[in-house]
């Protein structure tokens, strides 16, 4: 399984998985015969459309997969449909998904263009004089450590309690004086800031909430002047009222309706909502005359000795000498998987409505990703 290369940051990779993994367990079923009614769409291959049903054919019942096969000047959508043990055709790149952690890679995209408007004067500066008081430990934090997981703080925060009560939604609760209660009083590290990489979505929430500090607004309108406006990508937005007729019911591995997540404190980790037409946009992007600031979110500020790197809110994944761009995401009833080669002009993009973490079938969106990325 060509995911398992992909996850040697830390067990952490997948969005907020210690709390998936309480919802998303599923038993041992029987394996039952899947007819496959999938259509070959023109400009399609073969190989592409078996990738497909090989690889999402034991999805839950009533799953909803959307998909963009990026190649230069050309994109096809295709859109699967689970229903009575038959794998369907249907279109779909205008159905809305929670995105998970690809959300990462959009704030990332805010912070290179604020350092390019000199908003920001380096990635190095410390975000601390930004906050009214000091930081628990008096550690100093910067913004390039934030976004490249090597600030040493851990996945979540000690004060968000995971419970019965809460584990469907289990950051509505977190507000902002837990947040700030944390850092200002709380605040540990896993390792020493800047000595390794350590998959942090508390350190991305912080990210976020720092630049809306500097530019006075909050994130959803940060999206939408530099990156959703510009882009076109008109039903992309971290509020769920504004996309709600488009989105699809988030299901577990059981095929079982879970809610959506109110993300509050951690919307720049992981509160976006998009679909497949709107991330087309955003990916072409990264190769069609791209802009300062997107080929700053590019650059390789971490390596490990593992063929794996980050630049800015992406992880790139060095195949055979070759760099690809690579972030996925899930959240209670949602994955999403984007990888794309800059050089080749090529790109994929999966996004799915059921969360199958800690089940033998976890990795599939990313491996569907990936294999067909390679057919390109």
């Amino acid at each position: 399984m060509i995911f398992v290369e992909y996850k040697i940051f830390n067990s952490m990779k997948y969005f907020f998985v210690v709390v998936i993994s309480v919802v998303s367990i599923v038993s041992a079923q029987k394996k039952i015969t899947i007819d496959n009614k999938l259509r070959l769409y023109k400009g399609m291959q073969s190989e592409q459309l078996f990738s497909i049903f090989n690889k999402l054919e034991n999805i839950p019942e009533y799953s909803n997969i959307s998909i963009a096969l990026v190649q230069k000047d050309t994109t096809i959508f295709y859109g699967v449909y689970k229903e009575n043990n038959s794998l369907i055709t249907i279109p779909n790149k205008n159905t809305v998904y929670e995105i998970g952690s690809l959300t990462k890679v959009f704030t990332s995209n805010l912070l290179a263009q604020m350092l390019v408007d000199q908003k920001i004067q380096r990635l190095k500066e410390p975000i601390n004089k930004y906050y009214k008081r000091s930081f628990a430990n008096h550690e100093a934090i910067s913004f390039l450590s934030l976004a490249n997981h090597t600030s040493g703080l851990p996945a979540l925060p000690s004060n968000l309690k995971i419970n019965k009560s809460n584990i469907i939604n289990p950051f509505k609760g977190y507000d902002q004086n837990l947040f700030y209660d944390y850092l200002y009083k709380k605040i540990r590290f896993e390792y020493n800031p800047g000595t390794t990489s350590w998959y942090s979505h508390f350190g991305t929430a912080l990210l976020g909430i720092t630049l809306c500090k500097i530019e006075q607004k909050p994130f959803e309108q940060l999206l939408i002047d530099r990156i959703l406006a510009p882009l076109s990508m008109s039903s992309t937005s971290t509020k769920r009222e504004k996309v709600r007729e488009k989105l699809v019911q988030g299901l577990n591995a059981k095929g079982e309706p879970m809610p959506n997540w109110d993300f509050n404190i951690f919307t720049s980790a992981g509160g976006m909502l998009s679909s497949v037409s709107d991330l087309e946009h955003f990916l072409r992007a990264q190769f069609e005359n791209p802009t300062n600031s997107t080929n700053l979110t590019h650059q390789i500020t971490y390596k490990n000795e593992k063929n794996v790197a980050i630049g800015l809110g992406w992880l790139y994944y060095l195949k055979d000498g070759k760099p690809l761009l690579f972030q996925n995401g899930s959240s209670g009833g949602y994955q999403s998987s984007m990888v794309l080669d800059k050089e080749a002009k090529t790109g994929v993009i999966v996004l799915a409505n059921c969360s199958l973490i800690n089940t033998k079938e976890s990795a599939i969106f990313d491996d569907l990703a990936f294999e067909l990325l390679k057919s390109l």
